[in-house]
């Protein structure tokens, strides 16, 4: 996991790379003789290309991508909270909630690279194809062990979560059913199939799973043991 989490550090830096090196250079020559010209048009003319500068520039400023959740300097809040806003929520969620408690035992870079590649294993094996409508991601670290709880509904639940984010990680998710024309299993399989395809990512995390049928909402609850309390 550690090394998907590496690769997709890998793929981003090549990106920005090919960004900066190609559209966002060649945007830059744009505006530079756009500036060049525009010094010996009359005002209105002036005016229309200052306006077409500006469109430039709120164009370019789209295409700048985040800052590596990894960045030199970045707690591991920072990193894990970044890794999940930018890799987690959008993508494989429409609505992410995080609570974290770290500061009495912070995890290390290795550690958060695990968390964030376990968040997004979860959910992406747990439909490949849809994204959950809310999500709530809960990790605890202890010296003895980090708690990852993952709590997921779907589309037209009410809020599933309670009101004390940081509940306990085996907490179960018990959102209200969906209201959906063809029933609340129209839009996911049936339990069976949803615990098999997971099943191995469940087996690999050593994650306890647990589902609502009246409404495809579930949970995940993973421990990471850390080093110096490994069973032996």
């Amino acid at each position: 996991m550690f090394l998907m989490i590496a690769l997709q550090e890998r793929e981003s830096r090549a990106l920005t790379d090919a960004l900066h090196d190609g559209p966002m250079q060649e945007l830059t020559g744009i505006l530079l003789s756009l500036a060049s010209l525009r010094r010996n048009l009359t005002e209105d003319l002036a005016d229309r290309v200052t306006q077409i500068e500006t469109r430039l520039r709120d164009t370019a400023a789209t295409l700048h991508r985040p800052p590596s959740p990894f960045r030199p300097g970045n707690s591991p809040r920072q990193m894990l909270e970044l890794g999940l806003t930018q890799r987690v929520e959008g993508v494989l969620v429409e609505r992410l909630y995080i609570s974290l408690d770290l500061d009495s035992a912070p995890p290390v870079l290795g550690e958060v690279a695990v968390l964030l590649a376990a968040v997004q294993l979860l959910l992406q094996e747990s439909d490949p194809i849809h994204q959950a409508a809310r999500a709530l991601v809960s990790v605890r670290a202890r010296p003895e062990g980090i708690d990852l709880a993952l709590r997921v509904a779907y589309a037209d639940t009410v809020q599933p979560f309670a009101p004390d984010l940081t509940a306990e990680a085996d907490d179960q998710v018990r959102p209200a059913g969906i209201d959906d024309e063809d029933g609340p299993l129209a839009t996911r399989d049936n339990t069976a199939s949803w615990r098999e395809r997971l099943a191995p990512i469940a087996q690999l995390l050593g994650a306890e799973l647990r589902t609502d049928p009246a409404t495809g909402a579930w949970s995940a609850a993973v421990r990471l043991p850390r080093r110096g309390n490994r069973q032996r």
